[in-house]
């Protein structure tokens, strides 16, 4: 990549001198007024030449235009809610942050095709309001509240992708604008299930963060909201039991199982130390793990017999000795133990925490090499676990105490990250499953993504934004 096209941009002041006559004057933000789009939910923080909020795909257009005419570079945001800094700008006050806040409308609602077309500053949260009084919800389902232009560019997939999938599996299209020379609008949302017409470009961008485009609206396939539901908690000993649960659970309730999520016993000591509040469903019972199984299905009426066929069910498990005990319960009784967690851990020391993804096959191991490696080489930390069990997932949280931060610098820091990332790369995983690339974890990118991926996003990159004019990380 030409270092040229990295430097501060040389025709800053004309662009943003165009870009206020193309706005609206509260659109275009100085100084003090740029304070809120400065940080993102991992408290990576930047400054930001002004921050540009168009309102629709016509001005993201002109603004395109205009920032390769000048040399500019915007970096595209929607509700500041990643972990990886890649909707945040640098901390050379030279990147204009380009945010979709104000591009929220939902455009078209088709209820018998299930399908809707939401503008991508739309936040997730707004977009299932709508839909509630059709029986009709976009099943993303995260603790966080990403705006629609997030979720494509993180391709986002949360606790219920085991039963729903990530953003790839409900994406119908996208309305995307380029970084070319004219601002070129790609209009891909056609709501369409089935359509071979060409090459699929809209997956081009899902996951890119906004580095090959700007998102400015997304084609959603909608779902049924569930209609039975049954929510249990179990005791298992080990991890590889817990393998064998899910296996288990698959094989009785097929596509019904709708989350499998998996918690080590010392982190939900953490949780109820830290919320009394919340009660343990499964308090006498000797576990090394739990698991929070969801069965689920758009179909009404069918809760007792779920309940049947899951008693059964654990019956048999625990004869096999692969599940010690069991609880049923409300969701909202059981899912505050699993969502608290990350709250619980930061009150109880520093948080290093770790988003990876592995084989289903391989997390007993891996955690089991995780735990060893930590043991030896950084004996201060413990490490905590907890996650989307059933689809690979698992975020991984190595815990500081505060007494001992001040030892932890960036350089040894480095290292501890590099250490696990390269278990998870030698269990055959990644080092990030759901939080994409950005500055917060770019050196990992190029150290473990494969070679030859690396030079074809580069590629991609150079041909669609030749002028470097878009997003905060470089893929080449």
């Amino acid at each position: 990549m030409d270092a040229a096209l990295l430097a501060p941009a040389a025709g800053l002041d004309a662009f943003l001198a165009e870009a206020a006559a193309l706005l609206p004057p509260d659109a275009l933000l100085r100084g003090d007024a740029c304070a809120p789009y400065l940080a993102d939910a991992s408290s990576c923080r930047g400054q930001a030449a002004a921050v540009l909020l168009p309102s629709d795909a016509a001005a993201v257009s002109a603004l395109l235009r205009a920032a390769v005419r000048h040399r500019a570079r915007l970096v595209p945001q929607g509700n500041l809610s990643g972990l990886v800094g890649g909707a945040v700008p640098d901390g050379s006050g030279r990147q204009v942050a380009l945010s979709l806040a104000r591009m929220r409308q939902l455009r078209a609602f088709d209820p018998l095709n299930r399908s809707a077309v939401a503008e991508a500053g739309m936040p997730l949260s707004e977009l299932n309001r709508q839909l509630e009084p059709h029986n009709l919800w976009l099943p993303i389902d995260v603790g966080s509240d990403p705006a629609v232009g997030g979720l494509v560019g993180a391709n986002t997939g949360g606790s219920r992708l085991l039963r729903h999938g990530d953003v790839r599996r409900n994406l119908l299209g996208l309305e995307v604008v380029l970084a070319d020379e004219n601002g070129s609008v790609l209009d891909l949302t056609a709501p369409l299930r089935k359509n071979n017409a060409g090459i699929d470009l809209k997956q081009l961008f899902v996951g890119s963060g906004g580095a090959l485009g700007v998102v400015t609206a997304a084609s959603w396939d909608l779902k049924r909201r569930d209609a039975s539901t049954l929510t249990l908690f179990a005791a298992l000993p080990g991890r590889e039991e817990a393998l064998a649960a899910l296996d288990a659970c698959e094989q009785r309730f097929g596509e019904m199982l709708s989350a499998f999520e998996v918690m080590g016993a010392p982190a939900l000591a953490v949780t109820l130390r830290h919320f009394p509040a919340l009660r343990h469903p499964l308090a006498d019972a000797d576990a090394g793990c739990y698991a929070l199984v969801e069965i689920a299905s758009a179909m009404p009426g069918l809760d007792a017999l779920l309940r049947e066929r899951a008693e059964a069910l654990l019956a048999g498990l625990h004869q096999r000795g692969q599940v010690a005990d069991a609880a049923f319960a409300r969701p909202e009784a059981l899912w505050p133990l699993r969502d608290s967690l990350p709250l619980a851990l930061a009150a109880e020391g520093l948080p290093l925490s770790f988003d990876v993804g592995l084989p289903r096959s391989r997390l007993p191991a891996f955690h089991a090499a995780a735990e060893r490696w930590l043991a030896a080489e950084h004996p201060a930390l413990r490490l905590y676990d907890f996650g989307h069990f059933g689809d690979g997932g698992c975020h991984l949280i190595a815990l500081l105490p505060r007494e001992h931060a001040a030892s932890y610098g960036p350089a040894k820091l480095a290292v501890l990250k590099s250490g696990l990332y390269r278990l998870v790369a030698e269990h055959g995983g990644s080092f990030s499953a759901e939080h994409g690339v950005g500055p917060l974890n770019a050196a990992f990118y190029r150290k473990f993504a494969d070679a030859g991926a690396q030079r074809l996003a580069a590629g991609l990159q150079r041909l669609l934004d030749p002028a470097a004019a878009l997003g905060r990380h470089r893929y080449d």
